[in-house]
Protein backbone atom coordinates (compact mmCIF):
# COMPACT_ATOMS: atom_id res chain seq x y z
CA UNK A 1 0.00 0.00 0.00
CA UNK A 2 1.14 3.58 -0.52
CA UNK A 3 -0.24 6.73 0.54
CA UNK A 4 -4.25 5.99 1.48
CA UNK A 5 -5.65 8.69 2.36
CA UNK A 6 -9.51 9.90 3.46
CA UNK A 7 -9.47 13.44 3.32
CA UNK A 8 -12.16 15.83 3.97
CA UNK A 9 -14.56 13.42 5.72
CA UNK A 10 -14.82 15.39 9.06
CA UNK A 11 -13.13 14.82 12.69
CA UNK A 12 -14.05 11.71 13.75
CA UNK A 13 -12.82 10.02 10.44
CA UNK A 14 -9.22 12.34 11.09
CA UNK A 15 -9.56 11.11 14.58
CA UNK A 16 -10.45 7.01 14.44
CA UNK A 17 -9.62 6.63 11.20
CA UNK A 18 -12.91 4.05 11.05
CA UNK A 19 -13.37 3.91 7.06
CA UNK A 20 -9.77 3.85 5.50
CA UNK A 21 -8.73 1.19 8.97
CA UNK A 22 -11.46 -0.91 7.72
CA UNK A 23 -10.22 -0.60 3.92
CA UNK A 24 -6.65 -1.34 5.39
CA UNK A 25 -7.78 -4.58 6.97
CA UNK A 26 -9.46 -5.71 4.26
CA UNK A 27 -7.06 -5.29 1.91
CA UNK A 28 -4.16 -6.65 4.41
CA UNK A 29 -6.22 -9.19 4.85
CA UNK A 30 -6.37 -10.37 0.85
CA UNK A 31 -2.53 -9.94 0.69
CA UNK A 32 -1.68 -12.13 3.94
CA UNK A 33 -4.29 -14.42 2.18
CA UNK A 34 -2.26 -14.87 -1.00
CA UNK A 35 0.93 -14.52 0.60
CA UNK A 36 1.13 -15.24 4.65
CA UNK A 37 4.68 -14.32 5.10
CA UNK A 38 4.86 -10.85 3.08
CA UNK A 39 5.79 -8.15 5.28
CA UNK A 40 2.97 -5.30 4.54
CA UNK A 41 2.75 -1.66 5.42
CA UNK A 42 0.32 0.55 4.92
CA UNK A 43 2.94 3.17 3.42
CA UNK A 44 1.27 6.24 4.77
CA UNK A 45 3.27 9.68 5.02
CA UNK A 46 2.71 10.12 8.92
CA UNK A 47 0.68 13.66 8.08
CA UNK A 48 -1.28 15.06 11.09
CA UNK A 49 -2.21 18.30 13.08
CA UNK A 50 -0.63 16.29 16.47
CA UNK A 51 2.66 15.80 14.67
CA UNK A 52 2.84 19.19 12.96
CA UNK A 53 3.55 18.13 9.86
CA UNK A 54 0.76 18.50 7.16
CA UNK A 55 -3.03 18.29 7.79
CA UNK A 56 -5.55 15.41 9.04
CA UNK A 57 -6.60 13.31 6.37
CA UNK A 58 -8.68 10.65 7.90
CA UNK A 59 -5.46 8.18 8.30
CA UNK A 60 -4.69 8.48 12.10
CA UNK A 61 -0.72 7.55 11.99
CA UNK A 62 -1.82 4.62 15.61
CA UNK A 63 -4.56 3.93 14.73
CA UNK A 64 -4.30 2.80 11.05
CA UNK A 65 -1.07 1.26 11.86
CA UNK A 66 -2.62 -1.34 14.73
CA UNK A 67 -4.11 -3.36 11.85
CA UNK A 68 -3.52 -7.04 12.69
CA UNK A 69 -2.09 -7.17 8.87
CA UNK A 70 -0.06 -4.27 8.97
CA UNK A 71 3.82 -5.52 10.31
CA UNK A 72 5.09 -2.11 10.72
CA UNK A 73 4.54 1.31 10.92
CA UNK A 74 5.98 3.99 8.35
CA UNK A 75 6.13 7.71 7.69
CA UNK A 76 7.46 9.94 4.50
CA UNK A 77 9.16 13.27 5.59
CA UNK A 78 9.57 16.06 3.46
CA UNK A 79 10.56 18.67 5.50
CA UNK A 80 11.43 21.31 3.24
CA UNK A 81 8.21 21.55 1.42
CA UNK A 82 6.55 25.03 1.25
CA UNK A 83 4.02 23.56 3.43
CA UNK A 84 5.80 21.62 6.31
CA UNK A 85 8.82 23.91 6.61
CA UNK A 86 11.04 22.40 9.15
CA UNK A 87 14.12 23.41 10.30
CA UNK A 88 16.84 20.28 10.49
CA UNK A 89 15.94 20.11 14.20
CA UNK A 90 12.08 20.02 13.98
CA UNK A 91 12.95 17.21 11.77
CA UNK A 92 14.55 14.81 13.95
CA UNK A 93 11.72 15.91 16.68
CA UNK A 94 9.03 15.15 14.14
CA UNK A 95 10.96 11.48 13.58
CA UNK A 96 11.51 10.65 16.76
CA UNK A 97 7.58 10.87 17.66
CA UNK A 98 6.84 8.47 15.42
CA UNK A 99 9.61 6.05 16.08
CA UNK A 100 8.26 6.35 19.98
CA UNK A 101 4.51 6.11 18.98
CA UNK A 102 5.37 3.30 16.71
CA UNK A 103 6.98 1.87 19.38
CA UNK A 104 4.63 2.11 22.64
CA UNK A 105 1.60 2.72 20.99
CA UNK A 106 1.65 0.71 17.58
CA UNK A 107 4.15 -1.94 19.40
CA UNK A 108 5.41 -2.36 15.93
CA UNK A 109 9.04 -1.29 14.06
CA UNK A 110 9.30 1.53 12.17
CA UNK A 111 10.15 2.11 8.42
CA UNK A 112 10.85 5.63 7.50
CA UNK A 113 9.94 4.45 3.75
CA UNK A 114 10.22 7.67 1.35
CA UNK A 115 12.82 10.47 2.82
CA UNK A 116 14.28 13.73 1.09
CA UNK A 117 14.88 17.05 1.40
CA UNK A 118 15.88 19.66 -1.38
CA UNK A 119 17.21 23.41 -1.12
CA UNK A 120 19.01 22.69 1.93
CA UNK A 121 22.99 21.09 2.11
CA UNK A 122 21.59 17.27 1.85
CA UNK A 123 24.75 15.36 3.07
CA UNK A 124 24.43 17.63 6.03
CA UNK A 125 20.60 17.09 6.46
CA UNK A 126 20.90 13.30 5.82
CA UNK A 127 24.26 13.09 8.41
CA UNK A 128 22.79 14.81 11.40
CA UNK A 129 18.67 12.94 10.32
CA UNK A 130 20.23 9.64 10.12
CA UNK A 131 22.71 9.88 13.35
CA UNK A 132 19.13 10.80 15.38
CA UNK A 133 17.74 8.14 13.85
CA UNK A 134 19.94 5.39 14.86
CA UNK A 135 19.79 7.20 18.38
CA UNK A 136 16.04 7.21 18.50
CA UNK A 137 16.21 3.17 17.72
CA UNK A 138 14.29 3.44 14.07
CA UNK A 139 14.48 0.50 12.34
CA UNK A 140 14.42 0.98 9.02
CA UNK A 141 14.70 3.60 5.89
CA UNK A 142 14.61 4.26 2.75
CA UNK A 143 15.35 7.42 0.30
CA UNK A 144 13.38 8.81 -2.75
CA UNK A 145 15.00 8.38 -5.07
CA UNK A 146 18.44 7.01 -6.71
CA UNK A 147 17.96 7.43 -10.85
CA UNK A 148 20.89 6.63 -13.28
CA UNK A 149 19.51 8.90 -16.11
CA UNK A 150 17.14 12.18 -16.65
CA UNK A 151 17.83 13.34 -12.98
CA UNK A 152 14.79 14.59 -11.08
CA UNK A 153 16.36 18.39 -10.16
CA UNK A 154 14.35 18.30 -7.43
CA UNK A 155 15.00 15.43 -5.46
CA UNK A 156 17.13 13.39 -8.05
CA UNK A 157 20.09 11.01 -6.30
CA UNK A 158 22.66 9.71 -8.64
CA UNK A 159 25.94 8.28 -8.71
CA UNK A 160 28.78 10.73 -6.93
CA UNK A 161 26.34 12.48 -4.93
CA UNK A 162 27.99 13.40 -1.34
CA UNK A 163 24.55 11.75 0.31
CA UNK A 164 25.27 8.97 -0.86
CA UNK A 165 28.54 7.99 1.02
CA UNK A 166 26.28 8.77 4.13
CA UNK A 167 23.57 6.60 3.24
CA UNK A 168 25.75 3.67 2.75
CA UNK A 169 27.59 4.80 6.06
CA UNK A 170 23.84 4.41 7.61
CA UNK A 171 23.30 1.47 5.90
CA UNK A 172 26.46 -0.51 6.69
CA UNK A 173 25.54 0.71 10.77
CA UNK A 174 21.85 -0.60 10.30
CA UNK A 175 23.32 -3.55 9.14
CA UNK A 176 25.95 -4.16 12.09
CA UNK A 177 22.46 -3.30 14.65
CA UNK A 178 20.68 -5.94 12.92
CA UNK A 179 23.94 -8.80 13.12
CA UNK A 180 24.83 -8.50 9.56
CA UNK A 181 28.13 -7.41 8.25
CA UNK A 182 27.81 -4.94 4.82
CA UNK A 183 30.65 -6.40 2.05
CA UNK A 184 33.62 -4.63 1.53
CA UNK A 185 35.93 -4.24 -1.68
CA UNK A 186 38.94 -5.66 1.08
CA UNK A 187 38.83 -7.45 4.07
CA UNK A 188 38.59 -5.70 7.13
CA UNK A 189 37.51 -6.13 10.29
CA UNK A 190 34.78 -5.66 12.14
CA UNK A 191 32.87 -2.09 12.36
CA UNK A 192 33.48 -0.76 15.98
CA UNK A 193 29.96 0.00 16.63
CA UNK A 194 29.20 -1.32 19.48
CA UNK A 195 26.82 -3.82 18.28
CA UNK A 196 27.01 -7.66 18.06
CA UNK A 197 27.96 -8.98 14.63
CA UNK A 198 27.43 -12.39 13.08
CA UNK A 199 29.92 -14.93 13.22
CA UNK A 200 31.49 -16.42 10.17
CA UNK A 201 28.58 -19.02 8.89
CA UNK A 202 30.05 -22.60 8.31
CA UNK A 203 30.88 -23.41 4.85
CA UNK A 204 30.38 -26.81 3.26
CA UNK A 205 32.77 -28.81 1.25
CA UNK A 206 32.99 -32.29 -0.22
CA UNK A 207 34.07 -35.24 1.24
CA UNK A 208 35.74 -38.19 -1.43
CA UNK A 209 32.42 -40.09 -0.90
CA UNK A 210 30.89 -36.84 -2.76
CA UNK A 211 28.46 -36.57 0.22
CA UNK A 212 28.39 -32.90 1.46
CA UNK A 213 29.12 -32.52 5.08
CA UNK A 214 29.47 -28.98 7.18
CA UNK A 215 33.10 -27.55 8.11
CA UNK A 216 33.59 -29.11 11.64
CA UNK A 217 32.12 -26.88 14.53
CA UNK A 218 32.75 -27.54 17.87
CA UNK A 219 29.81 -28.29 20.32
CA UNK A 220 26.62 -28.58 19.34
CA UNK A 221 24.96 -29.26 15.73
CA UNK A 222 22.85 -25.87 15.70
CA UNK A 223 23.50 -21.70 16.84
CA UNK A 224 20.75 -20.05 17.36
CA UNK A 225 21.45 -15.94 17.03
CA UNK A 226 18.59 -13.85 18.85
CA UNK A 227 18.56 -10.03 18.23
CA UNK A 228 16.55 -8.32 20.51
CA UNK A 229 15.37 -4.68 19.77
CA UNK A 230 13.68 -4.05 23.53
CA UNK A 231 11.30 -0.95 23.98
CA UNK A 232 9.94 -1.40 27.33
CA UNK A 233 6.41 -2.40 27.10
CA UNK A 234 7.25 -3.88 23.65
CA UNK A 235 9.47 -5.91 21.71
CA UNK A 236 10.80 -7.30 18.40
CA UNK A 237 13.07 -10.34 17.91
CA UNK A 238 14.88 -11.01 15.20
CA UNK A 239 15.87 -14.44 15.01
CA UNK A 240 18.62 -17.03 12.63
CA UNK A 241 19.03 -20.89 12.93
CA UNK A 242 22.18 -21.77 11.89
CA UNK A 243 22.61 -25.84 10.90
CA UNK A 244 25.84 -26.17 12.04
CA UNK A 245 25.66 -29.99 11.93
CA UNK A 246 26.12 -32.75 9.04
CA UNK A 247 22.54 -33.28 8.42
CA UNK A 248 19.47 -31.42 7.29
CA UNK A 249 16.37 -30.55 10.31
CA UNK A 250 13.82 -31.39 8.09
CA UNK A 251 9.93 -29.87 9.61
CA UNK A 252 12.57 -27.50 11.68
CA UNK A 253 10.62 -26.90 15.29
CA UNK A 254 12.82 -24.65 17.54
CA UNK A 255 11.95 -24.03 21.34
CA UNK A 256 12.56 -21.42 23.75
CA UNK A 257 11.56 -20.27 26.72
CA UNK A 258 11.04 -16.63 27.92
CA UNK A 259 12.91 -15.34 30.70
CA UNK A 260 9.76 -13.12 31.73
CA UNK A 261 6.13 -12.62 30.85
CA UNK A 262 6.62 -12.10 27.37
CA UNK A 263 3.94 -12.45 25.10
CA UNK A 264 4.22 -12.59 21.24
CA UNK A 265 1.45 -10.77 19.22
CA UNK A 266 3.05 -11.21 15.66
CA UNK A 267 5.73 -13.16 14.26
CA UNK A 268 6.64 -13.28 10.39
CA UNK A 269 8.08 -16.29 7.97
CA UNK A 270 7.41 -18.89 10.53
CA UNK A 271 4.79 -20.39 13.06
CA UNK A 272 4.09 -20.44 16.59
CA UNK A 273 2.44 -21.71 19.63
CA UNK A 274 2.76 -20.35 22.93
CA UNK A 275 2.37 -22.00 26.68
CA UNK A 276 3.00 -19.77 29.03
CA UNK A 277 6.53 -18.74 28.49
CA UNK A 278 7.24 -21.52 26.70
CA UNK A 279 7.48 -20.70 22.78
CA UNK A 280 7.53 -23.49 20.30
CA UNK A 281 8.16 -22.12 16.58
CA UNK A 282 7.98 -23.86 13.32
CA UNK A 283 8.74 -23.71 9.47
CA UNK A 284 5.49 -22.06 7.45
CA UNK A 285 3.54 -24.58 5.77
CA UNK A 286 5.33 -25.31 2.71
CA UNK A 287 8.15 -22.67 2.99
CA UNK A 288 11.55 -23.42 4.18
CA UNK A 289 10.58 -26.14 5.71
CA UNK A 290 14.40 -28.12 5.92
CA UNK A 291 17.46 -26.70 7.08
CA UNK A 292 20.19 -27.74 5.14
CA UNK A 293 23.60 -28.43 6.44
CA UNK A 294 25.29 -25.20 6.53
CA UNK A 295 22.54 -23.27 5.55
CA UNK A 296 20.25 -20.45 7.70
CA UNK A 297 16.60 -19.81 8.34
CA UNK A 298 15.20 -16.47 9.69
CA UNK A 299 12.62 -15.59 11.50
CA UNK A 300 11.00 -12.30 13.73
CA UNK A 301 8.40 -11.53 15.98
CA UNK A 302 6.78 -8.72 17.78
CA UNK A 303 5.95 -9.03 21.29
CA UNK A 304 4.51 -7.40 24.47
CA UNK A 305 6.29 -7.50 27.90
CA UNK A 306 6.60 -5.81 30.97
CA UNK A 307 9.16 -3.15 31.18
CA UNK A 308 12.54 -4.03 32.87
CA UNK A 309 11.99 -8.05 32.53
CA UNK A 310 12.50 -8.52 28.78
CA UNK A 311 15.91 -10.18 28.25
CA UNK A 312 17.00 -13.02 25.48
CA UNK A 313 16.33 -16.93 26.25
CA UNK A 314 18.81 -18.83 28.27
CA UNK A 315 18.31 -22.04 25.65
CA UNK A 316 17.11 -23.23 22.57
CA UNK A 317 16.64 -26.58 21.16
CA UNK A 318 16.21 -27.85 17.29
CA UNK A 319 13.75 -30.42 16.81
CA UNK A 320 15.03 -30.87 20.41
CA UNK A 321 18.45 -31.14 20.47
CA UNK A 322 20.09 -28.39 22.58
CA UNK A 323 21.56 -25.49 20.17
CA UNK A 324 24.51 -23.10 21.21
CA UNK A 325 23.43 -19.40 21.32
CA UNK A 326 24.78 -15.84 20.61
Amino acid sequence: MNEPRYEGQGDEENVEGTTLRAWVDEMGAFVKEIDPNHLLGAGIEGHGTQYGFGGDEGNPFVHLQQSPYLDFTSAHPYPTEYWADLTLDETKELIRAWITDSHEKVGKPFFMGEFNVHNVDRAAWWSEIYADFEAAGGDGSAFWWYQDREIDGKFGVTRGDPELDVFRAHSARMAAKSGHTSPTDTPSSSPSTGEPTTAPEPTTTPDPTGTPTASPTAGTPCRVDYRLSDWGTTFNADVTIHNTGSTAADRWELSFTFPGGQSVTQIWNAIRVQDGRRVTVTHPSGYNTSIAPGATVNFGFSGASQAGTNGVPDSFTLNGTACSSV
